[in-house]
């Protein structure tokens, strides 16, 4: 068995070692931290079920009255995974650094790694389906709101088609990228200011503060989509705005880390990580049965039909139900036990998950282009599956051919950053 710095086995999880050369380098982690693979499944369900909701929303499924509206429409909770996962997989090596002694990543080669992966395969997205099918404000004196990841807040002025059309303006999706690049700018100020707290209070446990720390920023999350009305937009497109679903990650991360510095996994996550199976069947049931009962979202998007209580609890109940299909993708060393780590262990969906980023990126507007075109006219009586299959078709390969021309070649830069720097000697633990 794996021995971890401290001289104790390896706990339960399902990783790889930075620096094999079978990871890719867009989901590689940084340099002398475990990789977690599947990961890369779970992203390909978040991603697809996104393409899966706004194919619906876009052929008109949102305004029938059956069971299929409610199930489908609630899919959007694969925002909540991504948001789960970037905090899991963003903030754990910063974690593992202090306490553990794992290399420590300077935060200008963490910038620069977060630019490379979101950054130039956004900006050919933009540029291309601007072009191709069309989408309003690219070309406009507002460029730069949609360059930049802007469109969240209200520092301009809509004009022309964005003034008509708000779901033709940018890349509408995109909403969701700003809150995730906001949320990559605040994490090492984050990362410092707990270390920081830590040393003042070393008689008190770190995870203690961790979760202290976590959970203030789950109530003001939870406080700011319950008072949307009240407040600024800056903060409901903040990652305060949607800091529950981020903590759920953060707070992973963070017992991922003490389980690792304890030598074994504590008692309770070894259980649920032994029964993956239960886990995916409890999410399916948290998902269900809220989904039958709750009325979709309204056809603007801003609210769901139903009452604002509605809204927070699905807000509250999807970062359950994204952290139970996390679990088994972290804590847990063989993949051939349980139905989801098999799943998750695909080659098709670890592909999937790879191209996920031009598939958020490119679907959207896809979709509207096949609109424009009266793909779904073309059998009435099946306008979602035949959108949805048509989407598909054509994003996957716009996808692809993002990934391997332009992210794979751009992210490879990463092996040129400096060597990581220990931040202590190995063995030696903060907390």
């Amino acid at each position: 068995m794996d021995q971890v710095a401290g001289g104790g086995p390896r706990p339960p999880a399902v990783t790889v070692m930075a620096g094999n050369a079978d990871v890719p380098d867009a989901v590689a982690p940084p340099p002398g931290h475990p990789r977690f693979p599947l990961m890369d499944a779970l992203r390909a369900l978040a991603s697809l079920s996104i393409v899966v909701v706004h194919a619906a929303f876009l052929s008109g499924l949102f305004f029938g009255r059956t069971s299929v509206r409610g199930l489908v429409a609630h899919l959007d909770f694969g925002v909540t995974l991504f948001f789960l996962l970037s905090g899991y997989l963003l903030y754990r090596p910063f974690l593992a650094a202090r306490i553990l002694g794992a290399p420590r990543t300077r935060v200008r080669d963490y910038a620069r790694r977060r630019f490379l992966r979101i950054a130039p395969a956004y900006w050919l997205a933009l540029t291309v389906l601007a072009i191709v099918p069309g989408i309003y404000g690219v070309f406009s004196s507002n460029w730069w709101v949609y360059y930049g990841l802007l469109q969240n807040w209200p520092l301009y002025t809509k004009t022309g088609g964005c003034a008509v059309d708000q779901f033709r303006c940018g890349i509408s999706p995109t909403w969701t990228l700003s809150i995730e690049v906001l949320f990559y700018a605040a994490l090492p100020f984050y990362a410092i200011a707990m270390a920081n707290l830590a040393r003042r209070l070393r008689r008190v446990p770190w995870l203690a503060l961790e979760g202290a720390a976590l959970v203030t920023l789950a109530v003001y999350s939870v406080l700011i989509q319950g008072l949307k009305v009240h407040y600024s937009p800056y903060l409901f497109f903040s990652p305060l705005g949607r800091g529950w679903w981020f903590a759920l990650g953060m707070g992973l991360a963070a017992l991922s880390v003490w389980a690792e510095q304890r030598g074994r996994t504590p008692e309770p996550l070894r259980t649920m990580a032994s029964h993956p199976g239960l886990l995916y069947v409890v999410a399916a049931a948290l998902y269900v049965v809220p989904a039958l009962a709750i009325l979709p979202p309204s056809p603007l998007g801003a609210f769901p039909a139903g009452s604002m209580s509605d809204y927070v609890g699905e807000y509250v109940l999807f970062g359950v139900i994204a952290l139970l299909l996390v679990l088994p993708a972290v804590f847990g060393t063989d993949i051939t036990v349980g139905w989801p780590r098999r799943l998750l262990s695909h080659p098709v969906l670890s592909w999937l998950g790879l191209i996920s980023y031009g598939v958020f990126l490119w679907h959207y507007p896809i979709i509207l282009g096949l609109r424009d075109l009266g793909v779904p006219g073309w059998i009435p009586s099946a306008e979602f599956p035949v959108l949805l299959v048509a989407t598909l078709a054509l994003t996957i390969p716009c996808a692809a051919l993002s990934y391997y021309l332009v992210e794979r070649p751009i992210m490879r830069r990463k092996r040129a950053l400096p060597a990581a720097v220990p931040t202590r000697p190995a063995g030696l633990a903060a907390g």
